[in-house]
């Protein structure tokens, strides 16, 4: 594929791909690294892909976290919906807890970002008392748990702000539930099973993908 240069470029292949990962992990298929000059990341200009991938969660365009394989992806946001059905979890948070299966960090994240939609990632950390350097580990891992099973979601940037109200530092990532993130934008949840879900899925990607990159998916899916 051709390289890119704008957010508009970008736009076309996350419609044409329906998910485009920011780095290269699927065999045969473009990532935002792989699509883009590598000299145009991290400069803080509009042509700079780093700050695109908040400008999709936050327009609405497509859906943006670690849904899996813990890796950072975009997912247009007209197939997030079915996404969420094939990757959500059998049992909500809480039954997850009760059975072992997830911490009460995972909980606590969960209802912090549920009562307080988009929450900054530094407001996050203090609310669930995993603000210090040493419970950074245990934070991300808890965060990346709950985009894993789709109920969570990146919902765009905030400005860091100091007491004064001024710009202090760089931009904050914003977290909101994902039926929240759809809901905003006007999307659709999904009601057939997750089975079914992920049938419709691998047959999407079997039109679009290669056959490396479609097989990629078929067992990244069933061993979810």
């Amino acid at each position: 594929m051709t390289k890119i240069h704008t957010f508009e470029e970008a736009v076309s292949v996350v419609k044409e791909m329906g998910i485009v990962p920011l780095s290269s992990f699927i065999p045969e298929h473009p990532s935002l690294e792989s699509i883009t000059e590598k000299a145009a990341w991290h400069t803080g200009e509009a042509s700079d892909p780093w700050l695109w991938r908040d400008r999709f969660a936050g327009e609405g365009i497509a859906a943006y976290g670690r849904f899996f394989k813990k890796k950072p992806m975009l997912i247009d946001s007209r197939l997030f919906p079915l996404w969420c059905r094939a990757l959500e979890s059998s049992m909500d948070v809480e039954e997850r807890y009760q059975d072992g299966l997830a911490s009460r960090h995972t909980v606590r994240l969960y209802e912090v970002i549920r009562d307080n939609p988009g929450i900054d990632v530094k407001t996050l950390r203090k609310a669930v008392g995993l603000a210090s350097k040493e419970d950074k580990a245990e934070f991300d891992k808890t965060l990346i748990e709950l985009q894993s099973s789709t109920e969570v979601v990146i919902a765009g940037i905030s400005d860091r702000l100091n007491e004064q109200g001024n710009k202090n530092g760089w931009n904050s990532t914003c977290y909101v539930l994902s039926e929240v993130w759809i809901a905003q934008h006007g999307l659709n949840t999904v009601r057939i099973s997750a089975e079914e879900a992920k049938r419709e899925l691998l047959a999407d990607c079997k039109q679009r993908w290669s056959e490396e990159a479609y097989s990629f998916v078929v067992k990244a899916l069933g061993k979810h």
